[in-house]
């Protein structure tokens, strides 16, 4: 039986992986957390917060676990990986990034203008992968979070570049991006070039939260890399 932690996008919550978690614990032992600031972990927010507290997971654990992190949670494992190499044994990191990119202060600029409202409209949906089941979820979870959150998120995703570093990570890894996901396809084949023997699969079909998207297909890819 092998320990995997499901690590949720910014400004979403352990509900995110609610598909894949009920199949998933039929052979494993599967652990969801809420980030700080989300879902029903205390605040406030920021990528190094975020970071600790799934490290300290990781430590508490008796063996080392499986990291499997969505959209801006790809930087928390990758840093966890980095500071706890003996702790964790495979990394699948899905629409992530290892380094803050040119267009992230005009984004959170923007972010910053805009009423916390409008925000959780425009998002839902991508944080619903799209499913119309999971939009009301997706809009909780973002208001719970808050614009705070958030911005807190890509500051912190900004200032990162762990390009130098990439190449000390020497468990499995699996990198995944939705086809349709095109504003985080080059950062996906980023990190797989640069962790040795690191595979990258582009998913066709697929948009930024595709787990919502296309539940089955991500178990099962989960299921048969932990296998």
């Amino acid at each position: 039986m092998a320990v995997i932690v499901l690590l949720h996008a910014f400004g979403s919550s352990h509900r995110a992986w609610r598909p894949q978690i009920p199949r998933l614990r039929e052979a494993h032992r599967v652990l969801a957390p809420d980030l700080p600031g989300h879902g029903g972990s205390p605040g406030p927010f920021s990528l190094e917060r975020a970071v600790g507290s799934v490290r300290d997971l990781v430590l508490a654990e008796d063996e080392p676990v499986h990291l499997v992190a969505v959209s801006g949670s790809v930087s928390v494992a990758l840093l966890v990986a980095l500071s706890e190499p003996a702790r964790v044994a495979g990394l699948v990191l899905s629409g992530g990034a290892a380094r803050g990119r040119p267009g992230d202060a005009v984004q959170r600029l923007l972010m910053r203008l805009l009423p916390e409202g409008v925000i959780t409209a425009m998002l839902q949906g991508v944080y619903a992968g799209g499913q119309v089941e999971y939009r009301a979820q997706a809009a909780e979870d973002l208001r719970q979070a808050g614009k705070g959150a958030l911005l807190s998120g890509l500051a912190g995703l900004g200032r990162l570049d762990l390009r130098a570093r990439l190449g000390e990570i020497t468990v499995p890894t699996l990198v995944l991006n939705g086809a349709m996901d095109q504003a985080n396809l080059a950062p996906a084949e980023e990190i797989a070039s640069a962790v040795p023997g690191a595979e990258l699969r582009v998913v066709p079909e697929a948009g930024h939260v595709w787990n919502l998207q296309r539940p089955e297909l991500f178990t099962r890819t989960v299921i048969e890399f932990v296998g």
